[in-house]
Parts: structure tokens; sequence; C-alpha cells
């Protein structure tokens, strides 16, 4: 198994150039001799994602396993449903712990998010607008005390403003919190073989470097949504359309 998927490793990195789209990426987790299934992820011919499983462990109570999913559905080309639920392997069922509803505005270029509880109170209310290499994202959260009805005036506001380079990379975020005095703020800096990590506002301010592996590399060219871990300790399996 682990040598089948190292070749679709280098299968993928030489043959996405041509033109392949992604289907699906299986991720394994190397544990002693086995890989371990954990996560996998699968994609639109248009490079949306669709669907996400991250697999869990066994639950004694239940004497099951129990995976988590994310499950995106799309109407030309935009998001207008979003759901995640935690499926109980051994009863075959998906409960539901929160969904949301998307809107977009072709006039603004505005993309609106209002995400659920199970009991449909509102947990937050997004609006999203991209323009060029900027992108614009603004928060009214109840996420503590989630609202039947929007009430704006005791929302915390959450403003998110991401600045990308010409490859499509993002290089920083910064963010407003409307109860805090100060942005909390994040750095990308990227070169050949890594890219390093700064977060600065925080009590904790850090540094973190991180490995750009040609098949990162390859799948960002693409616009698929999707982060490597370290291949190191995790395996990918390719499957195309």
């Amino acid at each position: 198994m682990q040598k089948k998927i190292t070749y679709i490793l280098i299968f993928l990195i030489s043959s996405v150039s041509f033109g392949q789209k992604i289907k699906t990426i299986t991720e394994y987790k190397k544990e002693s001799d086995s890989l371990i299934k954990t996560r996998k992820t699968e994609f639109d011919k248009s490079g949306n994602l669709t669907k996400e499983v991250r697999f869990g462990g066994y639950d004694g109570i239940s004497k099951t396993f129990r995976n988590k999913n994310r499950i995106i559905k799309y109407n030309n080309g935009k998001r207008f449903s979003e759901y995640n639920c935690e499926d109980f392997v051994a009863k075959d069922t998906c409960v539901i712990r929160s969904f949301s509803t998307y809107e977009f505005d072709p006039k603004t270029k505005i993309e609106k998010q209002t995400k659920y509880e199970t009991d449909s109170l509102i947990r937050f209310i997004r609006e999203v607008k991209r323009q060029k290499r900027i992108r614009v994202s603004k928060t009214n959260s109840w996420e503590f005390i989630p609202v039947k009805e929007p009430d704006f005036e005791k929302a915390l506001i959450l403003t998110d403003t991401s600045y990308f380079d010409k490859k499509n990379r993002l290089i920083k975020r910064v963010n407003y919190n409307s109860r805090a005095k100060e942005p909390y703020i994040e750095k990308y800096v990227y070169s050949k073989d890594k890219y390093t990590y700064q977060t600065i506002g925080t009590a904790r301010d850090t540094i973190l470097s991180f490995e750009y592996t040609k098949l990162q590399q390859k799948i960002d060219k693409k616009s698929i949504d999707y982060k490597l871990n370290s291949t190191d300790i995790y395996e990918y399996e390719i499957e195309y359309h």
C-alpha cells in the first residue's frame, strides 16, 4: 500500500500540469507499520470542495466508529448550502451538528453565509467579498449565545482582511474584533521549499516554518482548497475525474 501511494504522489506531480482534475484526496497517517485512513476530500470538476470526511475513533458508548462530515452543495458554481454531521457508522446515520445557507449577490459580488445550530438558532452571519488580491470578510457572531432572530447590536463583530500575492497565495490576514483594542495579524512568507507563518497581536506571538512541497505547490496552482499535513507522517492517495 505504501509503495502504491508513493507512486501515486509522484504521478500527481508529473500529471497535474497536463490538466487532470482531482476527484478525491485520501489522507493516511503512518502508525508503526500501518497506514490509518484519517481524511477523505472530494472535489467536483471545477475544483470545488464538495465533501470532506474526517475519520474518527471507536466510541465505546455507542459501540461504533464516529466520522465527522462536511458537505457543500453548489448552484452554477456558487455555494448555496453546507452542513456538518457526525456519522455513526454502525447505525448508518449522520447526525446534523450545524448547517449553513449561502446567498450570492451578482451586483455587489458579496457571498452571505448564515450558519445555524441543529435547533435552527443562528450562530453567525458572514459576508465575504473578493476583489483582485484582497478578500474582506465581516461576521456578526452570536457564537456563545445563538439567537432566533439577528440582533446586530449585541453581536460580536469580526472583520478579516486577507491579502494574496500574484500566485494567489495568502500573504497577510488582519483580524479585527469589536471587543479587542488591537488587531490580530497573520503573515506568510514563501520560499522555494518552505513558508513561514507569523502571528502578531496575541499573548503568544510566534513564527513557525512549514515545508512547502512540490505537491502542495501543484495543488495551490489548481486553486484546490486543500492543505497537506507533513509528508513525514502522512501519505496521500489521489483519484482523478
